[in-house]
């Protein structure tokens, strides 16, 4: 099993697994303990190691090599833990159509073993972002 010294090492083997279809280095990224868990997009809340990874086997079995692209939008950190905002850009391989736009927070804990995932949690926005205005009076957060 690889050791990941940071967390963004971690989050760039997490992506790579998605991107080549990789079940071995998925299964290396993901923490045995505590329980990790993942919720996909409109899915349900997956618990634990097996069902966590379940799930990454029937995405990445027979799928097509999907075109992905990530970028951090924001970082929190304490000592053994990380969080991750990132927005995630993804539509199938040879595809042509506007990539999928999804909002994920990845959750990284240290342990002896290094640095592994404890926590996907990704969705589908419903509201297009909102282009840039150049009225900087405008409010920049909507609430809920």
């Amino acid at each position: 099993m690889s050791r990941f010294q940071t967390p963004d090492e971690v989050e760039a083997a997490f992506y790579a697994a998605f991107q080549t279809l990789d079940i071995a280095l998925m299964g290396a990224v993901w923490a045995e303990v505590p329980s990790p868990v993942c919720v996909h997009p409109g899915g349900d809340l997956l618990q634990g190691r097996s069902e966590v990874l379940n799930s990454w086997r029937e995405v990445l079995t027979g799928a097509e090599r999907p075109d992905l692209q990530y970028r951090v939008i924001q970082r929190t950190a304490t000592e053994g833990l990380a969080v991750h905002l990132v927005e995630e850009l993804i539509r199938p391989g040879r595809s042509r159509e506007e990539p999928n736009r999804i909002l994920a927070t990845n959750v990284y804990r240290q342990s002896a073993e290094g640095w592994r995932m404890t926590a996907h949690h990704a969705s589908l926005p419903l509201m297009r972002r909102r282009p840039d205005t150049a009225d900087t009076d405008a409010p920049k957060h909507r609430m809920h």
